[in-house]
């Protein structure tokens, strides 16, 4: 189809997308940092998109595919955009872009950071776990 999205337009527009799950961490990672996008598939005005997802039991499944279809769906020459997720077992921490891993242990810290001078300095920083459950 002439004028259609190339995948790495459409790839941009998923890499607007925030991980629910990042930005309620204060990190803000995207779908595409976080390493959940598996494959994009662009044919006479469809695209498909394959997602990971980091859990079984994602509860964003309904969020991400509200969220392709409106920023997909916008780009010219789209005239359908279907979404479809695996099973939740693959994903893993590695798969994140090391920008992104760099963000969430900065986060991390400062929030590691502002406990131990709220409590005093002298106090030991919690343990914060560095992988999405």
């Amino acid at each position: 189809m002439a004028g259609e999205p190339s995948p790495l337009a459409v790839r941009e527009r998923l890499d607007e997308i925030v991980d629910p799950c990042s930005e309620a961490r204060g990190t803000d990672i995207s779908i595409v940092e976080m390493g959940l996008l598996k494959a994009i598939e662009v044919e006479d005005g469809s695209v498909h998109i394959d997602l990971r997802i980091t859990s079984p039991s994602c509860m964003m499944v309904g969020y991400f595919i509200e969220q392709a279809q409106e920023r997909v769906g916008s780009l010219d020459g789209v005239e359908e955009v279907t979404l479809a997720t695996d099973a939740g077992m693959d994903w893993r921490e590695e798969m994140m872009a090391d920008s992104a891993k760099e963000r969430r242990r900065e986060h991390q810290q400062a929030l590691a950071d502002r406990y131990q001078q709220e409590r005093g300095g002298d106090a030991p920083a919690p343990a914060i776990p560095l992988a999405d459950e």
